[in-house]
């Protein structure tokens, strides 16, 4: 039986058409904006298929395409992974924002988790990237060590998988340092995030349009550089599924707040009235910059980049912040207003103002609106239980000062939190 073997298919070193530098093809990334480092089923798509065919791994850096790959990577202005079909590529800096947005599927990692769409050693891979570690850059086996998936399989299949979702990309090759700090080895893939290489506001620049429509151009584009190439071929090329899918379902608050929490026996849409009333007093445990983020991200639909820029944080900051927000509110003295109900809480721990049953939102008690039990009990002990009680006391500007654990930041958090409230709209 012979035995398969890849026979480069390039140009002789003569060829006027040939790419001799790594600075050209450079320039040629840009220019088509995205190209697979070998032949694909679209003939003269490649780099292998522009160079010539007898300058591969000959280790010289100026003239060897295997080489020119950890150039290009280095200089950060034109992106190196498996793009495409599990495959290594380029993706130019211009482009790359369209392939992200159809790749993702418009979603950010956390909002892919979220919605369970991702594996959790994908998840234990992007923790390592979350938050403040956002622009880290780590070689594979530092990921699998600190992912705490060293005995697990088919790890270097998960780090693609990442690739080809466009979260991950290689953003150079370097050799790795030993305990005395001396280099060994080959240069080495280091990984690291496009969003650390060119900003999350570059790399999600495409999150306004579907993401059919950023395939759609895509395709547009690479018909227009080849149109000898089959619709077929260049759908299976950029990984684009030709057969119509049901879009995701965009849930609206606090649906999409319970999908996220995933507590057992609760899902989108199950909510009582009570419950919902309920979710807004365990918000008001939170700490102020965790609810703050709660309401944005979540009643208001505001993406981590426009988060940020409201709590001058960085997208990666506001990920670690919404993370910390959802563990509390899974706390069992938090969820359990949400999961009983506000009003068996409410008898819980208020027994004695239970017994009142208020036939209006404005004569809820004003726990409802989100206090910490901390600031309820101050102003119940000053004869204030009631939203409208608060709408009352709160007609002289100076309403706190008398009272202890009241202040004029809280008094202003307070009067939007009832504001909100009374302006929710009727069932």
């Amino acid at each position: 039986m012979a035995e398969d073997r890849w026979i480069m298919q390039g140009l002789n070193a003569d060829d006027p058409d040939c790419i001799r530098t790594f600075s050209d093809l450079e320039k040629y990334i840009e220019q088509v904006g995205f190209l697979p480092l070998f032949r694909s089923d679209i003939p003269g798509f490649s780099v292998e298929e522009h160079v010539a065919t007898d300058a591969w791994w000959t280790g010289d850096a100026e003239t060897d395409p295997w080489e020119w790959r950890k150039v290009i990577a280095s200089h950060r202005r034109i992106a190196y992974g498996k793009f495409f079909g599990r495959k290594a590529g380029f993706i130019s800096k211009d482009w790359f924002p369209l392939l992200a947005n159809y790749r993702r599927d418009g979603y950010d990692f956390d909002a892919r988790w979220d919605d369970e769409l991702a594996s959790l050693r994908s998840k234990k891979i992007m923790d390592l990237f979350a938050g403040e570690n956002y622009d880290r850059e780590l070689f594979a086996s530092e990921m699998k060590q600190e992912a705490g998936l060293s005995k697990e399989k088919n790890f270097d299949g998960e780090i693609t998988n990442l690739q080809m979702q466009t979260y991950i990309c290689i953003g150079d090759f370097k050799r790795k340092v030993n305990k005395s700090g001396n280099e060994y080895g080959w240069g080495a893939a280091v990984y690291c995030t496009p969003e650390h290489l060119w900003g999350y506001n570059h790399v999600a620049s495409c999150y306004s349009e579907e993401p059919t429509t950023s395939a759609a151009k895509l395709e547009a584009h690479l018909q227009e550089l080849y149109p000898e190439a089959s619709a077929s071929q260049i759908s299976r090329f950029l990984g684009v599924k030709t057969s119509d899918t049901e879009k995701k379902k965009v849930l609206t608050y606090p649906d999409n707040l319970i999908k996220a929490l995933k507590i057992e026996g609760l899902s989108p849409g199950t909510l009582t009235e009570d419950q919902k009333e309920g979710l807004e007093v365990s918000i008001g445990q939170l700490r102020p910059k965790h609810a703050r983020l709660i309401d944005m991200k979540y009643r208001e639909g505001m993406t981590y980049e426009q988060i940020g820029a409201e709590m001058l944080r960085s997208p990666g900051t506001v990920s670690g912040y919404n993370s910390k927000a959802l563990d509390k509110l899974r706390w069992p003295e938090i969820s359990e207003w949400y999961i009983n109900g506000y009003q068996k809480t409410v008898s819980k721990y208020y027994p004695q103002e239970s017994s009142s049953l208020y036939s209006t939102p404005d004569e809820e008690m004003c726990l409802v609106i989100g206090l910490s039990f901390k600031q309820f009990d101050v102003l119940k002990a000053n004869g204030i239980k009631t939203v409208s009680d608060f709408t009352a006391a709160m007609k002289n500007a100076n309403w706190f000062k008398p009272l202890k654990g009241i202040g004029a930041k809280t008094s202003a958090d307070i009067a939007i939190k009832i504001k909100r409230y009374l302006s929710r709209p009727p069932e």
